[in-house]
């Protein structure tokens, strides 16, 4: 009887070293995530693209960024692999600035700004991501973006405590083809001609950003 008793002492060893294991894991993993946010600041909904006004200007060489901005993190290999949705035209460069974080529905969602690559100049950009509890990338969306060339285009946002997002999308053609000639471009004498466009995305429990219809 006693030899019995062996086998189930060893099993014992064995699933409490496994359940200290995941406890380790599990504290290893939070106590990344509270490093990581100590560069973002906590923010509450709703949410608006009126904060980051004061992150950018235009000067002389064009669409500058804040001399206050904080250190620039890189963007991991899935982060910059991950094409977030309506950033169309647009290039990620490796390296980000860390902006704000919330939780809705109990997912993480974090907010970074970049100075995005564009055909042929740059663009302020606000990227929100959101992250399983693993902190793997679950979906990003390209929310806000100022971008100035032949055509301009800037955005508006606000992000509800109901999870419903608002995004007003402006786009403006500076230059178009001469009649006289049509592979001139000639400064667009309908100045105040500005396309605009509403979309509507629902943050789901999930951590998706799905477009409303």
């Amino acid at each position: 009887m006693k030899y019995l008793i062996y086998p189930i002492i060893i099993c014992f060893i064995v699933f409490g070293n496994v359940s200290n294991a995941i406890a380790d894991i599990s504290n290893e993993i939070a106590n990344t995530k509270e490093i990581e946010l100590k560069h973002y600041k906590k923010v509450n909904l709703p949410y608006s693209s009126a904060e980051l006004e004061k992150y950018y200007y235009w000067g002389e060489n064009g669409l500058q960024l804040s001399p206050d901005m904080p250190f620039p993190l890189r963007f991991t290999n899935k982060e910059f692999l991950y094409q977030p949705k309506l950033f169309d035209y647009l290039g990620k460069t490796p390296f980000y600035f860390p902006h704000c974080y919330f939780y809705y529905k109990n997912i993480l969602y974090k907010g970074v700004i970049q100075m995005a690559r564009g055909d042929n100049d740059q663009a302020f950009t606000f990227q929100l991501y959101s992250y399983d509890d693993q902190g793997g990338v679950i979906d990003a969306i390209l929310l806000y973006q100022v971008q100035s060339g032949e055509i301009s285009y800037w955005n508006d946002f606000i992000i509800n405590p109901n999870g419903k997002i608002l995004i007003t999308q402006y786009q403006h053609d500076n230059f178009i083809e001469s009649d006289e000639n049509p592979n001139e471009l000639i400064i667009n004498p309908e100045k105040n001609q500005i396309d605009t466009k509403t979309v509507e995305f629902q943050m789901t429990p999930s951590g998706i950003f799905n477009l409303v219809e």
